[in-house]
C-alpha cells in the first residue's frame, strides 16, 4: 500500500525529547492523521520540515503458517 501525504507537525515527545522526534502527516486517501516517531540521528539525515509532501509505503508479509499458530494458541 502506498500513501501520499503531507507533513503537518514536527515535536519532541515529553519524556524523550533529545532522543526521538514525532511527525505528524496529513494523508489525504484516508483523510486521517498519522503519527511516526524517528530517532533524532535519523530525522536529522531525512532533513524533513512541516509542509514537506512524503510518500509512505506499507509492506505487509502474510505468514499463514504463524497465524495458524497463533491462532491454536487463542491469540485471535
Amino acid at each position: 500500500m502506498i500513501l501520499d501525504g503531507e507533513i503537518t507537525e514536527i515535536a519532541n515527545p515529553p519524556n524523550k525529547a533529545d532522543r526521538f522526534k514525532n511527525v505528524t502527516i496529513w494523508v489525504s486517501t484516508t483523510e486521517e492523521h498519522a503519527e511516526l516517531t524517528f530517532p533524532v540521528d535519523d530525522f536529522q539525515k531525512l532533513d524533513l520540515n512541516e509542509g514537506d509532501k512524503i510518500t509512505i509505503k506499507i509492506e505487509k508479509k502474510f505468514d499463514i503458517d504463524a497465524m495458524a499458530q497463533d491462532l491454536f494458541k487463542g491469540k485471535f
